[in-house]
């Protein structure tokens, strides 16, 4: 599979594709396989009175966030649908908590959504996959050619209207630094 030489290139990718939750919803919480299940739950955030909820009772942030510690043990985590799943406090949570377990527990980690936005700060590297094929990858949020895939983030579509004519602001993904180069081009 072409996409596993990636990973074990890179350690963090994100694909564009669609992502579905396997677990079964009759089982409770506590019924699930989950080593140190009172330790993974506080990792996502949530708290022991979890474990006597059956998945059918779970939000959707919820249901990702248990999704997510079924899959701590594995050397390869795949998590999907992060933009629509969470909040954007729960996302950014949920992104340092990925890179944690990359950097420190050098686990491999796949990230599938359809909205970039989840992939910034995240991710180094972007592929595009459609009936089990990478048709398109990049490395670069400004990539036109990525965009004919999906939508193009806010932050890139505000960069590019800027810099339409002329460059006037720095390319970048990081709102702050957005807002510091377009304070340091007006004064």
């Amino acid at each position: 599979m072409e996409i596993k030489k990636e990973l074990d290139k890179y350690g963090i990718i994100g694909v564009v594709s669609n992502y579905q939750i396997n677990l079964d919803k009759t089982l409770k919480v506590s019924e699930l396989n989950i080593k140190n299940i009172e330790k993974a739950l506080i990792m996502v955030g949530l708290n022991n009175s979890y474990l006597e909820r059956t998945i059918e009772d779970l939000s959707i942030s919820e249901l990702f966030k248990i999704d997510l510690i079924t899959k701590l043990d594995k050397n390869i985590i795949i998590v999907g649908n992060l933009y629509n799943s969470l909040i954007y406090k729960d996302r950014e949570y949920i992104k340092k908590l990925l890179l944690k377990l990359h950097n420190d527990y050098n686990k491999k980690i796949i990230v599938i959504d359809n909205y970039i936005d989840s992939f910034i700060n995240l991710v180094n590297n972007i592929y595009v996959i459609k009936d089990r094929k990478i048709v398109y990858n990049t490395n670069d949020f400004y990539d036109d050619e990525l965009y004919n895939y999906v939508k193009m983030p806010k932050i890139v579509e505000f960069i590019k209207y800027v810099n339409i004519d002329t460059k006037k602001i720095e390319k970048t993904i990081d709102i702050y630094e957005l807002i510091k180069d377009m304070y340091r081009n007006l004064s």
